[in-house]
């Protein structure tokens, strides 16, 4: 079932809103910046990548215009740090297919090659055992991802790309919130990347931010998001515009300082989704590490048809009935799109192909309460046993 046309619908529950700070809270900064006429290059800014590295635990924050570029420079920045095409070959980034298509997209604008590996069957991100299959003297970098807010193992992650001599990088566009250990996420590997657009628990409207440990790498990314240029007029290597202007940082700042209050309320509306589905037959939620928590950036589940007795376009369209939106994420996967499909895969994609097929994200955001979620679970309860048409009372 392919996505409705969204301008075309009003739905009752929609999918997500985003969840915005007062507009009393960014007022004061957008006169401020209005008054000044300096749009880019900034106070905001320098605050919003200052607070933002207090947050993620790391040394060096860049933000740039959204999480896609920040992704896109990374790549450019480590080709760019061996001096151009490796002569030992090392091209090669090994990724989830299981993944947005911002990251393969990212690896390939980079002048790199994704090479695809499968996902653990229960957290639904990048599996290690799968990873150390797939290195070789090609692999130039390990790209993980925090899928769904899920935080990745980047204790597996790390040691497997330690013993092989290759960086891990981590695309966080859902990591805001998530946290292992108690400790947000963002310290780990050599950089994580994380988005800002209107879906996420953290909003500039679009941006990213990019955290890293490597004051050489944070220094290659700030010249690359001004086209490459150094501050002298010169240019080493090509980049391109991947600034933030300084209302999306006022709005970033704004939205960063409420991080506490809307992950919990993220929690909340999750815990009841599990309450109203955990248990049921043919349903399968994503398995988080009891020493991890979930930014909850999505909801999803996992449709078995045989168990549950309607496969997940069935509940999607009883859940269109009742004017829910919902979401497929990632059908198709990326290795299987025409714009990847001549890239390597390494094992089989079998648990990623699987959940292609059954994964159901519900809708998240600033339009959702947890009495909300429980409505959603009962509609999605009731369809296993038929009661819910999709001719209901529509959007």
């Amino acid at each position: 079932m392919s996505d409705p046309p969204q301008a075309a619908i009003r739905w009752r529950v929609p999918f997500v809103r985003p969840d915005l700070p007062p507009f009393e809270a960014v007022e004061p900064a957008y006169r401020r910046i209005h008054s000044s006429g300096l749009l880019t290059k900034g106070s905001e800014l320098t605050a919003f990548e200052a607070e933002a590295a207090r947050v993620l635990g790391s040394e060096h924050v860049v933000a740039v215009s959204s999480c896609s570029v920040g992704l896109a420079l990374v790549m450019r920045a480590l080709r760019a740090g061996r001096g151009g095409p490796d002569p030992a070959g090392r091209v090669e980034v090994i990724l989830p297919s299981f993944i947005f298509l911002a990251a393969p997209a990212a690896v390939v604008w980079a002048g790199l090659e994704p090479v695809f590996v499968d996902v653990d069957p229960a957290s639904l991100t990048i599996a290690p055992r799968a990873v150390a299959a797939a290195l070789g003297p090609r692999t130039l970098a390990v790209l993980g991802c925090h899928t769904f807010g899920c935080p990745c193992d980047t204790d597996s992650l790390e040691a497997i790309c330690d013993d092989a001599g290759v960086p891990l990088l981590v695309d966080a566009a859902h990591g805001l919130g998530s946290r292992r250990r108690g400790k947000q996420v963002g310290a780990e590997g050599l950089a994580q990347v994380f988005s800002l657009s209107p879906t996420k628990l953290v909003c500039a409207g679009e941006g990213g931010l990019v955290a890293t440990s490597s004051p050489a790498l944070a220094a290659t990314r700030r010249d690359l998001r001004e086209y490459g240029n150094d501050g002298t007029y010169d240019c080493l290597v090509p980049g391109l515009n991947g600034r933030m202007p300084e209302p999306a940082a006022a709005l970033g700042r704004a939205s960063l300082s409420r991080l506490p209050e809307v992950a919990a309320r993220r929690a909340a509306i999750a815990a009841a989704y599990t309450r109203g589905l955990g248990g049921v037959p043919g349903l399968t939620l994503q398995d988080i590490d009891p020493s991890a928590d979930s930014s909850w950036k999505d909801y999803s589940v996992l449709v078995d048809p045989d168990a549950f007795g309607t496969d997940r376009d069935g509940v999607r369209r009883a859940l269109a009935g009742a004017g829910i939106d919902s979401r497929t994420y990632y059908d198709p996967p990326c290795h299987a799109m025409p714009a990847f499909r001549h890239h390597r895969v390494a094992g089989g994609m079998t648990v990623t192909e699987r959940l292609a097929a059954a994964s159901l994200s519900l809708p998240m955001g600033g339009q959702m309460t947890a009495p909300l979620a429980a409505e959603v679970a009962a509609v999605i309860t009731r369809s296993a046993a038929g009661l819910v048409s999709g001719a209901g009372s529509g959007p």
